[in-house]
């Protein structure tokens, strides 16, 4: 069917519906008179210049309407105008992607420099000591694993703790630890932040009633207080940006 001959139809049907039932039109008239009020409540009168500019617009697709005196000027700043709006949405979707690709871009670069950094030879050898069977403890974690220790006695300076948070943080679990520990993540991700991070959490959280662990307990604050710090910003991007090796 011609769509001329279907818009009639339509129309033909609706005043039909109207005429024999006059209060649907009614009821069209207000719930009409209610989506005007609610758009000129939320946009303001300039909403009205918006119907108007995007009716002309549907309209200029037809060439009679163009050629109209009463019109054609009316049409072509509309026009203009429409177009100078899709210029400054493609130029500000350009920028998005190129801050995106920036991102992207330095997501990569931090993670590769993270994970290519050397261990430290004096954790080499407390990882190389957990895997020979050396480890004493009830928590064969990967804390553990790079010879995180807390507390009064055997406890390390903040500082050292601190930089085997750092290595935890970007190395590959070995695969004997227990499976829970494997989902901690991949080298340098934010699932791997996420873990330690909770696992320090729960540390605390589980000895924090207990006297005797206070100096255990202030430690493990401490240092989840660090690696936030530390590492939020950048899991945070790798969140956004995982590495594709990770994909």
């Amino acid at each position: 069917m011609h769509p001329y001959l279907k818009a009639a139809l339509w129309i033909g049907i609706v005043v039909a519906l109207f005429m024999i039932f006059p209060a649907l039109l009614v009821i069209a008239l207000l719930i009409l008179l209610w989506w005007l009020i609610s758009n000129l409540t939320e946009l303001g009168p300039k909403w009205i210049w918006w119907q108007r500019d995007a009716l002309f617009l549907r309209l200029g697709r037809f060439r009679w309407f163009g050629r109209l005196p009463w019109v054609s000027g009316t049409l072509r700043r509309v026009q203009a105008e429409d177009e100078r709006r899709k210029e400054e949405a493609r130029r500000k979707q350009a920028e998005a992607d190129a801050r995106e690709q920036a991102e992207r871009d330095r997501a990569r670069k931090e993670h590769d420099a993270l994970v290519e950094r050397p261990i430290p030879p004096d954790i080499q050898r407390d990882m190389r000591a957990f895997l020979d069977g050396s480890f004493v403890g009830e928590d064969r974690s990967p804390l553990a694993y790079v010879g995180y220790r807390v507390g009064k006695t055997r406890g390390l300076a903040s500082r050292e703790r601190q930089r085997r948070l750092d290595v935890c943080f970007r190395i590959e679990i070995p695969s004997d630890l227990d499976a829970k520990y494997q989902a901690w993540g991949a080298p340098a991700t934010y699932q791997r932040f996420h873990s330690i991070d909770k696992h320090l959490k729960m540390l605390a959280d589980l000895r924090g009633g207990r006297s005797n662990q206070r100096f255990a307990v202030a430690d493990w604050e401490e240092d989840r207080t660090w690696f936030q710090g530390e590492f939020r910003e950048l899991a945070g991007l790798l969140q956004r940006h995982p590495p594709r090796r990770y994909w």
